[in-house]
């Protein structure tokens, strides 16, 4: 259980998606409505260990350790395109080396077309403040993405939402050796 939830009810609605603007070739046809993309962590990705002075291994050299969750993903069609309402949970827990009593993240939210190729990423950052004596916080996201219909606006259910956290190569390391 979470010794406080913070909630952070900061809509993104401005979430640039200037690369879908290309297949914007909205079809006038008033068919079924089209499929909703599948929207998920990135395996490896949904966590996070920040480690002091970059030291990774060392559990006394913890900082914060971060987890993704939490995630509801709602498609609301529109005349020209699909608007999400996507929320998720950023859950920090307060390591032995935390000084700064905060854990700063940064994570990404990417739209991979029907091919697996990332059409449009944007990352941002949080920062996860551990008050008193908290040595777990939860901040809730949400982000609203407007992806333009295709041409043909049914293969949308094959897109696909991805959402992790931007991490240096030694932390995807150390998440990868953490599963085995």
């Amino acid at each position: 259980m979470l010794s406080r939830l913070r909630l952070r009810s900061v809509t993104r609605a401005a979430f640039p998606l200037a690369l879908l603007a290309l297949l914007a070739a909205c079809s006038s046809d008033d068919g079924p409505p089209p499929g909703c993309p599948k929207t998920d962590f990135v395996s490896d990705l949904d966590q996070m260990t920040a480690f002091a002075d970059d030291a990774v291994g060392d559990l006394t050299d913890v900082r914060f350790d971060a987890r993704l969750g939490g995630l509801s993903a709602v498609c609301n069609f529109e005349r020209d395109g699909l608007v999400m309402d996507i929320a998720f949970q950023v859950v920090a827990t307060r390591g032995p080396a935390n000084r700064a009593n905060r854990a700063d993240v940064t994570y990404f939210l990417a739209i991979a077309d029907e091919t697996g190729s990332v059409i449009a990423k944007e990352t941002f950052s949080n920062t996860l403040p551990f008050k008193g004596n908290l040595r777990r916080v939860a901040v809730t996201d949400e982000f609203a993405p407007r992806i333009p219909y295709t041409a043909d606006k049914l293969t949308l259910n094959r897109y696909r939402v991805l959402i992790g956290f931007q991490l240096t190569p030694e932390q995807l390391r150390y998440n990868r050796g953490q599963r085995r």
